[in-house]
């Protein structure tokens, strides 16, 4: 059965989110585990394309690398301004996109796959130390 992109979106976002995992995604949306992880996948593949699409736009660059022989009007400042706070929420929305990304595979090891990822809050200390 065919889904919305948006709802894929959606389902994506929720596996990425640690909300339901690969399996319950599958389960709700109705569609198989590949299905899940291809939507995974297109969404990493869209941030990664985003973030170098933002690295080589030249209205993202900032002030210093760019040459002008005029000089900076309050309007061209507060334009450079805009340009990177949207470059800098786009690197963030990366940022979180990817701590929800290995987070999700942390969990899915510890609890799909029983193998402990995490470091141990309490350890012992060495004695070589």
């Amino acid at each position: 059965m065919k889904q919305p992109k948006r709802i894929m979106r959606e389902m994506a976002a929720a596996v990425l989110l640690g909300q339901l995992n690969i399996d319950q995604a599958a389960e709700r949306y109705k569609v198989n585990r590949m299905t899940v992880l291809r939507w995974i996948r297109k969404i990493e593949e869209e941030a990664k394309a985003k973030k170098q699409a933002a690295s080589t736009d030249p209205d993202l660059l900032p002030p210093s690398s760019r040459k002008s022989n005029r000089p900076s009007t309050p309007e061209d400042q507060v334009n450079q301004l805009r340009a990177k706070v949207r470059s800098l929420e786009e690197e963030l929305e990366t940022a979180n996109f990817k701590t929800l990304y290995y987070s999700t595979l942390v969990r899915v090891a510890k609890h799909e796959l029983g193998v402990d990822i995490e470091k141990k809050s309490v350890t012992k200390p060495s004695g070589s130390c």
